[in-house]
């Protein structure tokens, strides 16, 4: 019996340690350069939380009641951007682009995506049992070359 609890204990002990959290970065931790980068790309950002993504910087924050993300590199280079989009304004390309292929399958999610200078449309499907995290390009083009950005 003693053991059976160790164990429990052991196992709850190490879930929490594996916790996917644990990349979450005080505000003070975050390099200037970074946060004036993000202030300065996004003036009316609010509720913003900071996580560490290898050597790069990710904030977590709302803009005019809209979810957005935004990567950035420890000098305060802004790589990438999404924010959320109601599937009703995707584009139709990327709608026609999407019922071609996956038939039958819902959008459960949309994302603009803005990297490199694109605007990409990044969408999760699902039908099901079965998902798909898939980025289109504004022509409804899939982008398998770019991966989807959780």
């Amino acid at each position: 019996m003693k053991s059976t609890a160790f164990a429990f204990l052991f196992l709850g002990s190490f879930l929490f340690a594996c916790d996917d959290k644990d990349d979450d970065v005080k505000p003070d931790d975050v390099p200037a350069a970074v946060k004036e980068s993000l202030i300065s790309a996004f003036p009316n950002a609010q509720n913003i939380e900071w996580e560490k993504k290898a050597e790069d910087f990710e904030a977590d924050f709302d803009q005019e009641l809209v979810d957005y993300d935004a990567l950035f590199n420890a000098s305060g280079s802004l790589l990438k951007h999404k924010y959320d989009l109601p599937e009703a304004e995707l584009p139709e390309e990327v709608k026609a682009g999407i019922n071609q292929k996956y038939a039958g399958f819902r959008i459960d999610d949309a994302d603009v995506l803005v990297q490199d200078g694109d605007t990409l449309y990044q969408v999760e499907l699902e039908k099901d049992k079965q998902e798909h995290k898939l980025v289109f390009s504004a022509d409804g083009q899939e982008q398998t070359g770019t991966p989807y950005w959780d």
